[in-house]
């Protein structure tokens, strides 16, 4: 039987808890940086509290929207999101990098939007092709194309971060829905050959892949961001120095509330408090599997598994980053990072998570790895 009416409570619940440390942090890593340059303190936290307003707006519209409205559109959202990608790399450049499309007072990036524009597709054209995903030549040819004209004009923006993060997320839904270990790894070598020469034949991203390597034989010699990233770690131990304490934010630390801001949260809060988020990030990934292993149909299923993925896999690259096990890449922490894009389409994901977690259904037996033949 079909309940239409209980969402998974403890998804909003996790959501909710990660929004509200992610604003409580943002104010904190941000005020003085926002005093000094804007002459207001609360400059970015007012920003960061419209966006979260945005965010749950959403949430509760698209938790009663009916999920399989998208599988009609999913086609035509992946098209305009390569379209997309094509028209910021006309935009103006920021930081040496155009990633941002700017709409009036609306500022997005592209990328973000086709990662979960992906995600919808493959969970359309996967429920329809099941039986066939084994299928070289009509099936998985076509969706590796997409993948390496989106991973090209991503890296002409650039923004290494995107492909990986996107390229996990495709190669794990491609695996859970049964495609042969030797047709990913087919594909997946090309694509790893290409990113490697254009870091270092062409020199594209080289200094930061430089400073990585340096930094795992020599940690004190990596990166400037890397190195205050870890002190900053370091520095907050087991409990941290305390809410407001932290002396990275204090113009050492560049970017201390956006993609660093887990740093922030490590100085201040201390692992205990970082091991707590990340705890929150698995159970959340926990639930989303929960939902896909309980979706009243194949579009359902591979739809959460893939918004799951995007979450956790954003969540896992960002802290690798601050940890200092990833080169810099340009990926915010979801919920917590400053900025509206991250935000509001995480939130539009779980929005969506939350409405096939209405329509759910009892399974007796794990969906997931039952699709993989194990």
């Amino acid at each position: 039987m079909i309940d239409r009416s209980k969402p998974d409570y403890l998804l909003l619940l996790i959501v909710m808890i990660l929004i509200s440390v992610g604003m409580v942090m943002v104010y904190s890593a941000s005020a003085i940086l926002a005093d000094q340059k804007f002459h207001s303190s609360t400059f970015f936290i007012r920003k960061q509290i419209l966006w979260a307003g945005i965010s749950l707006f959403l949430i509760l519209v698209l938790t009663k929207v009916d999920y399989h409205k998208y599988d009609k559109y999913a086609r035509f959202f992946l098209l305009f999101s390569l379209i997309l990608l094509v028209v910021v790399l006309f935009s103006q450049p920021t930081k040496g990098a155009t990633r941002w499309i700017k709409v009036g007072p609306v500022v997005f990036q592209p990328s973000e939007l086709f990662k979960y524009a992906l995600v919808g597709f493959m969970a359309h054209s996967l429920s329809r092709r099941k039986n066939k995903i084994s299928d070289f030549r009509y099936v998985l040819l076509p969706y590796f194309l997409i993948l390496g004209i989106a991973s090209f004009l991503i890296m002409k923006e650039p923004h290494l971060g995107a492909i990986l993060s996107v390229s996990i997320i495709f190669l794990v839904m491609l695996f859970v829905a049964g495609t042969k270990i030797k047709h990913l790894l087919l594909f997946s070598a090309p694509l790893a050959v290409a990113i490697f020469t254009l870091v270092f034949v062409f020199g594209y991203k080289k200094q930061r892949v430089d400073d990585y390597l340096n930094s795992i034989q020599h940690p004190l010699e990596g990166s400037y961001q890397m190195r205050q990233s870890v002190l900053g770690l370091g520095a907050g131990g087991i409990i941290g120095v305390g809410l407001g304490e932290g002396k990275q934010k204090l113009f050492f630390l560049p970017e201390p509330h956006t993609d660093f801001i887990f740093a922030t949260i490590g100085e201040e809060g201390g692992f205990l408090t970082c091991a707590s988020i990340m705890i929150l990030f698995f159970v959340l990934a926990l639930r989303g599997l929960s939902i896909a292993n309980r979706a009243p149909d194949d579009f359902g299923f591979f739809l959460a598994l893939g918004i799951s993925l995007c979450i956790f896999v954003g969540a896992l690259i960002n802290a690798g980053v601050v940890v200092g096990l990833l080169p810099t890449t340009g990926i915010p922490m979801p919920f917590l990072s400053y900025g509206g894009s991250s935000l509001i389409f995480s939130s539009m994901g779980i929005g969506v998570l939350l409405n096939i977690s209405r329509q759910a259904r009892f399974v007796s037996s794990p969906r997931v790895l039952n699709r993989m033949g194990v």
